[in-house]
């Protein structure tokens, strides 16, 4: 049976892994200002944050975006998640490692033994949990998963929204926090920082409370590894 979650102390270090610039936002931007304001030392780590300097032809969801090129948007995107963590009180790390419309930018190894040397000596990792529909997400944790400097960590796993939502199916194990006003409010205003991304995940109407579904208090939970 999992275990109940217990929200990170006063003093712990909390790593939250991200895939791409404002999944980590979009899945735990309430429960990340929440646990900031209690005292805990927040990162939003962005694995696949892409490479400033590159001159590479925008993929298809940057160019949807009106990028034109992978140095463009990773530009641009980490300016908005800079001000996103600014909102939620966090710290932001970036990886410049390309997604799935990009090349990587090093070999697998090299990608994800930053992204573990990243999370090293935190008190609590949160990594992707459900849908994992994303290749890039899928990727990402399956290979976390495989180093023993990770899942030795006290971790968990977090719903991504607003794809989880979308999906229509609650996983099993994962638990409801439950987050205050300021905390719903903060997310809200963090998300609204995304504003290239918002169109694109189909987001434009939030100003006027067409998706709040999408935000309903957080899933998190620990599972146990096969």
């Amino acid at each position: 049976m999992a275990e109940p979650f217990e929200a990170p102390k006063r003093g712990e270090r909390v790593v939250v892994v991200s895939p791409h610039l404002d999944d980590g936002a979009l899945s735990l931007g309430a429960a990340m200002h929440a646990w900031a304001a209690r005292g805990a030392r927040v990162e939003l780590l962005t694995v696949l944050a892409c490479d400033p300097h590159s001159d590479a032809p925008a993929g298809g969801w940057d160019a949807r975006g009106g990028f034109a090129t992978e140095g463009q948007s990773a530009r641009a995107r980490r300016d908005e998640d800079l001000a996103a963590c600014a909102v939620l009180g966090v710290a932001p790390v970036w990886l410049p490692y390309g997604s799935v419309d990009y090349e990587r930018h090093a070999d697998d190894e090299t990608v994800i033994g930053a992204a573990a040397s990243s999370v090293v000596g935190a008190d609590l990792v949160l990594l992707p949990g459900f849908p994992l529909s994303h290749p890039d997400h899928r990727w990402l944790v399956d290979s976390l998963l495989a180093r023993e400097e990770v899942v030795s960590l006290r971790h968990a796993f977090y719903a991504e929204q607003p794809y989880a939502t979308r999906s229509g199916d609650r996983p099993s194990g994962f638990d409801a926090l439950r987050g205050g006003a300021r905390d719903r409010l903060a997310k809200f205003r963090a998300i609204r920082r995304y504003s290239s991304q918002l169109p694109l995940l189909a987001l434009g109407e939030l100003r006027r409370g067409a998706h709040v579904v999408a935000w309903k208090p957080e899933l998190v939970g620990r599972r146990a590894l096969d």
